[in-house]
């Protein structure tokens, strides 16, 4: 199950009619045990921070959908995602 915090509703549906790597991002999420959550990422205004909680209420994973292209040179791990990624990437990719 997927929820988006209150606070990243407006950014995240924008972004989700644009952006198809987005939506396979969350296509990828659901599939995910447990619930989780979507935050707006403090350090980046496209990117999302997410949590996953098990259903007996124990933490899983915590990660980023982090957004990636000429602004941080593809993935190279520059402001302002600060974030690798093996080949150049534009658009949405899971972080973990």
């Amino acid at each position: 199950m997927i929820v988006i915090n209150e606070h990243a509703k407006e950014c995240w549906n924008a972004q989700l009619a644009k952006e198809e790597s987005l939506q396979q991002c969350l296509h990828s999420l659901e599939k995910w045990q447990g619930i989780i959550t979507i935050y707006r990422d403090l350090c980046d205004p496209l990117s999302f921070f997410f949590k996953q909680r098990y259903d007996n209420g124990q933490c899983g994973v915590c990660g980023g959908i982090i957004y990636h292209g000429a602004r941080d040179n593809y993935g190279s791990g520059g402001a302002p995602t600060f974030s690798t990624c093996i080949t150049p990437t534009q658009g949405y990719r899971i972080h973990t």
